[in-house]
């Protein structure tokens, strides 16, 4: 093999690197593990441990942006205005286009406990106001905890807070929302996909709207 094939293969190598590097990031240590054995074992890369081809993958050779080129601010992992959030939600968040400090306006973003801390929330009617309470209220759990997941007892005080509560039509006002949230007072309600769909919507309005 000449020189001219050597310093090809090299190309390609780090192409390939940098192309695995970048799908590969956006993981978990978990799925980034998962997805390297099987792609070793599809193959046929015998002798191949997936732990140690993550560990020990080095960093992508990226060209240099233009120097006129804008700088993109972006959150990492490591960034503190992300203490508090969830893995699962930082993914989320991600995937929206919510940044923290944006989110912050409608929640206690940061603090030791995520909470909801919008001065309003929208809606005419205690009903559609109720309806924002619980979609928010999931929201901040799925921020802090990763689970969207409510007690009868938070539902009743922040919507109290919020001039939403009204105690003779609540259970009503459930059944009425059962796509979005599914439960029982004694166990507690928790978001369903349509529901954290319809809360991700809200949340980007309500973010939207603060600019």
């Amino acid at each position: 093999m000449n020189t001219q094939d050597k310093s090809n293969d090299v190309d390609l190598e780090i192409a390939a690197i940098s192309a695995v590097h970048a799908a590969l990031k956006l993981l978990d240590r978990d799925a980034q593990k998962r997805v390297v054995g099987y792609v070793a074992a599809k193959l046929g890369i015998e002798g191949t441990r997936s732990a140690n081809l993550t560990e020990r993958m080095p960093d992508p050779v990226e060209s240099s942006p233009p120097a006129d080129a804008p700088t993109q601010v972006t959150q990492t992992e490591g960034d503190d205005s992300l203490d508090g959030i969830s893995p699962v939600a930082r993914k989320w968040m991600r995937r929206n286009g919510l940044t923290a400090p944006a989110l912050s306006e409608v929640f206690s973003v940061g603090e030791d406990e995520v909470d909801l801390i919008a001065k309003s929330v929208p809606g005419k009617s205690k009903k559609t106001k109720t309806h924002s309470v619980i979609l928010l209220k999931g929201v901040a759990a799925y921020l802090g905890s990763g689970a969207a997941r409510i007690t009868h007892q938070q539902i009743k005080e922040v919507s109290l807070h919020y001039d939403a509560y009204d105690s003779p039509n609540f259970a009503a006002y459930l059944k009425d929302f059962a796509s979005e949230v599914s439960g029982t007072k004694e166990a507690g309600y928790t978001l369903t996909a349509r529901g954290l769909a319809a809360a991700t919507e809200l949340v980007k309005q309500m973010v939207q709207a603060e600019k």
